[in-house]
């Protein structure tokens, strides 16, 4: 089953996203254990056809190879490599390190070209040398790390048992008596072939996968691996770097027979990117961000918003990820699961707008929305909301609205109506304006500033997003002009009159009850409505988020879906989570505790004209 006009055909294996590959008419990329994952790389996979891709977990890279061998019946000669390891083609010679490698930071065009990594170079590498059978990677003493023979090396290996050894020597006896030589001089040698990648002639490649599968499969049969750990249930794939050098004792003894090429690792392990799948034609697409600091407040969100969530719908939740733990995430997953359907996914994001200067008690991961039409390529509609809120409505409400030809829905934000209206002035940086005359000259508003919306909450029409190129316009402001409220002001700046406003409700920011003074009677009666029956609450502001502060206003929505999740102690304790948080936990000086004593004793109206202070010294 091919689908290049090359007579061979080297198998890349790759079981998770990574950097960019080599790929062409030979070096053919394959996800591994694909039948296993929940991420599709986009690439050949080996769980089609004849397959034992279910037993990658105990087989590792062998899945491929079995794919390869049952599959893939055009190629005169098959050969296997990993996404970070490969033959050096060229036959040029580097400085070895200790493990027996040349190691290059990346695989981009250069570096291919260099090692030879291209079709036409193997091949002209194996029509030079007639009677070639083999091209295999240069011999690694094991005594480099301290041992004298190949056995010792696997048995003080970490998640390796000698017993194991003994079960594959006896199944080899028994299979292929004659073989119990050859498996006896490799495991008393000093020096062998390692990391399975090779190139082996059709003829020759077949015989080797019958004899090695033969072997394995019986020696599956025999083992028991019911308490082996993760890593020690990859014992096959252990066995068969053995192996093949028993297979190689045998059937090229004749130096003629094979070439031998300087192995190359690739340190770079930077993921490339993938859209996330689209979503169910029943699901509703949430998205928000957070980094390790913030994950209780994640989760809180999150259980919120399952807990509201029509049952008769998936929720489709996309975490951009700031900077989340291994085992954070896990745990995140793990509470997903407990409460409804569908799908969570994390979208790393670190390194994402990281010269984008920032202030006050803004991070990296407020940005991320900016690029959500990019992002999330494959996705129409999302509803991105801020993680440090509550919400108590059915997303999908809102989810399925009619935008009426509108770019996004979100609510007008109140709290900037009652700045313009009493003149609460922007930063300095930000031109130091009032906030009406900020609204209408320094974002190019003019006399609508009262269709200035709060970002908290608002739902994306992506593809309109995407034709109006939203990221590139937003970014470049954002790196060349010092904005208040940052990417709020930008997008509303880029949105003025895409907007379709939603119901206050939807975007209750706790605070707002101390700027309705400045508010008009009509408006003024609506935040009252909708603050005595929220849909979502925003924690907006570092008083008004209940970890910061108990007796926040609507803090008690907060701490009903906290105690529903892993970090109800972490928080209420002030534990570290990932590593020292922003808010909780923080050794404050003693003018820091001074001064938010005297701001929370502040009148309303003081504080009000006084919130660019805060901002700077808090």
């Amino acid at each position: 089953m091919s689908t290049t006009n090359s007579p061979v055909h080297i198998y890349v294996c790759h079981h998770k996203p990574g950097p960019a590959t080599v790929s062409d008419r030979c070096f053919l990329p394959i996800q591994v254990g694909a039948s296993r994952s929940s991420v599709d790389l986009g690439l050949r996979r080996d769980d089609a056809g004849d397959n034992i891709s279910h037993k990658n977990g105990t087989f590792c890279e062998l899945t491929a190879l079995y794919w390869a061998w049952k599959n893939d019946r055009d190629a005169q000669w098959i050969g296997l490599m990993h996404y970070r390891r490969f033959l050096d083609f060229s036959g040029a010679t580097h400085e070895i390190d200790v493990h027996g490698c040349v190691n290059y930071d990346r695989l981009d065009e250069e570096t291919i070209e260099t090692l030879g990594l291209t079709a036409s170079r193997v091949e002209a590498l194996l029509v030079s040398k007639p009677g070639l059978l083999a091209v295999l990677p240069q011999k690694w003493s094991v005594r480099n790390a301290g041992n004298r023979t190949l056995r010792a090396h696997y048995v003080k290996a970490m998640h390796h048992y000698e017993a194991d050894l003994d079960v594959l020597r006896a199944v080899i006896g028994d299979l292929y008596p004659t073989d119990v030589e050859h498996f006896d001089a490799v495991m008393d040698a000093h020096e062998g072939y390692f990391t399975n990648i090779f190139v082996l002639r059709r003829d020759l490649f077949d015989e080797y996968c019958q004899w090695v599968f033969s072997v394995l499969f019986e020696v599956e049969r025999r083992l028991d691996l019911t308490n082996y750990s993760v890593a020690a249930q990859r014992v096959f794939g252990y066995m068969s770097e053995r192996l093949f050098n028993v297979f190689a004792r045998k059937r090229l003894a004749d130096p003629a027979t094979y070439v031998e090429l300087e192995r190359v690792f690739v340190r770079d392990q930077r993921v490339e990117y993938r859209a996330p799948a689209r979503p169910a034609d029943n699901a509703v697409s949430v998205v928000t961000a957070s980094d390790g600091n913030f994950v209780p407040h994640l989760a809180t969100f999150m259980t919120s918003v399952q807990a509201n969530l029509d049952p008769q719908r998936e929720l489709d939740l996309i975490v951009l990820d700031g900077g989340i733990p291994e085992y954070q995430r896990a745990l995140l997953e793990r509470q997903f699961r407990l409460n409804g359907r569908g799908r969570l996914t994390f979208l790393s994001c670190s390194d994402m707008f990281a010269d984008i200067p920032l202030h006050a008690h803004f991070s990296a991961a407020t940005f991320y929305r900016l690029s959500l039409g990019e992002l999330l390529a494959n996705h129409d509609r999302v509803v991105y909301v801020d993680a440090d809120t509550v919400v108590l409505g059915d997303l999908s409400a809102i989810y399925d609205l009619d935008l009426d030809r509108h770019a996004v829905g979100a609510v007008p934000d109140v709290i900037m109506r009652s700045f313009a209206a009493t003149g609460v002035p922007a930063l300095k940086e930000a031109g130091g304006a009032r906030a009406g005359d900020y609204l209408r000259d320094w974002l190019g508003m003019g006399n609508r500033g009262d269709e200035y919306f709060q970002a908290g909450l608002i739902v994306m029409d992506l593809e309109a997003l995407r034709a109006i190129n939203l990221r590139e316009h937003a970014y470049s402001d954002l790196t060349s002009k010092r904005y208040w409220f940052l990417d709020q002001d930008v997008l509303n700046k880029h949105l003025l009159g895409r907007v379709k406003f939603l119901d206050l409700s939807w975007n209750v920011v706790n605070a707002s009850m101390d700027v309705i003074s400045g508010l008009g009677a009509n408006l003024a009666e609506k935040v009252r409505e909708a603050f005595a029956a929220p849909q979502m609450v925003h924690y907006a502001g570092f008083e008004a988020k209940p970890w910061n502060n108990p007796a926040a206003p609507l803090a008690h929505f907060y701490w009903y879906y906290l105690r529903r999740t892993f970090w109800y102690e972490a928080v209420v304790e002030r534990r570290p989570i990932a590593a020292p948080t922003l808010d909780a936990g923080m050794n404050r000086s003693r003018f820091y505790r001074f001064a938010r004593k005297i701001w929370r004793r502040m009148p309303n109206a003081l504080q009000r004209r006084l919130f660019w202070v805060r901002d700077q010294m808090m």
